[in-house]
């Protein structure tokens, strides 16, 4: 797959003036930093076709990507945060159908606005400020989205119950090509059903529940001029908001860790009382992982020694009500 090609022919349908052109990588996307050279303005090329098959989701879709545009578009009308903005075509729409060589279905692709800086190492000198404003603006792409009312064909992966339900089932085979043992499976199994019954508390409490980012990592935190902007809305969907404080308190290390909730609840409704339901999204975010990656024999391998490491001692402990947000 030459990638180079993909991207030029895909340029010519947008007002990019001599593009210069660099792959960034191949995961649940295709993507490219381009620059304008006439503007010397950058922006982001996604070709929306992953790299497994397990990567592959409703967001991979000609309605998924709208319906992250529809989110994107929400975002920039409350214009709280600073964030990657959809750009149009030169026929005005924000998706361009492509047909990739020796791929059957159409594929779609999005251009998005270039947000200037470095991700986040954790090795930058202010990174107890980072942690606290990083919570705020997860705080405030939370609040900005409450009253979000999605059209008639919105369609967005969700994060819930009923999702639980088919990892469970899913993470069979992780015991069938020994990737982990039936006890670790068993351990697994009885986390995620104490997560469900967390589902069904969090479902009777208002505010709970809403769209979220789903993929708070490292790699999806950019500093610009200090500011720690979250990039990569590609996973977004429905789900507890407790998920993406889980996965966004792990970025850090324990003692960062409280310094970026007391960020957040400097911005929307948090209580400290809560620490076990985000252990609990914790958990589901691990868990959930893992079908996307499984049926990959040269990039599944990873999946043993997690298992092993967090049901060993973490699973256990969390089982027995012990706290373990600082741990994991």
């Amino acid at each position: 797959m030459d990638f180079y090609i993909i991207a030029k022919e895909l340029l010519t349908q947008y007002y990019i003036i001599n593009p210069e052109i660099k792959f960034i990588r191949h995961n649940e996307n295709i993507t490219y930093k381009i620059t304008d050279s006439e503007s010397n303005k950058s922006y982001l090329l996604r070709v929306h076709k992953p790299s497994l098959e397990g990567l592959f989701g409703i967001q991979h879709t000609l309605k998924g990507i709208r319906s992250e545009i529809e989110i994107l578009q929400k975002l920039k009308h409350k214009g709280l945060l600073h964030f990657q903005k959809p750009v149009t075509n030169k026929l005005g729409e924000y998706v361009t159908e492509y047909k990739l060589d020796n791929y059957n279905h159409p594929c779609y692709a999005t251009v998005l606005e270039w947000i200037e800086g470095d991700t986040l190492t954790l090795k930058e000198n202010d990174v107890n400020k980072i942690a606290y404003n990083l919570g705020q603006n997860l705080a405030l792409f939370h609040t900005s989205l409450k009253e979000f009312k999605p059209s008639e064909d919105f369609l967005r992966p969700n994060y819930d119950a009923d999702r639980i339900d088919i990892v469970i089932d899913e993470l069979k085979y992780c015991v069938e090509v020994n990737l982990f043992s039936i006890e670790h499976y068993d351990i697994i199994k009885k986390v995620l059903i104490t997560v469900k019954n967390q589902i069904n508390e969090l479902n009777t409490r208002p505010n709970t529940f809403g769209i979220i980012h789903a993929d708070m990592q490292l790699g999806n935190i950019v500093l610009n001029n200090g500011n720690p902007c979250i990039i990569d809305f590609a996973f977004c969907g429905f789900g507890y908001y407790f998920f993406d404080l889980g996965s966004a308190v792990t970025v850090f290390p324990s003692e960062l860790r409280q310094t970026f909730l007391q960020g957040y609840s400097s911005k929307a409704s948090f209580t400290f009382d809560d620490v076990r339901f985000i252990e609990g999204q914790i958990f589901m975010d691990i868990f959930i992982s893992y079908p996307l990656f499984m049926k990959d024999p040269k990039r599944n391998t990873w999946i043993r020694d997690s298992a092993m490491r967090v049901c060993d001692t973490l699973c256990q402990d969390f089982l027995e009500g012990k706290e373990v947000l600082y741990l994991l």
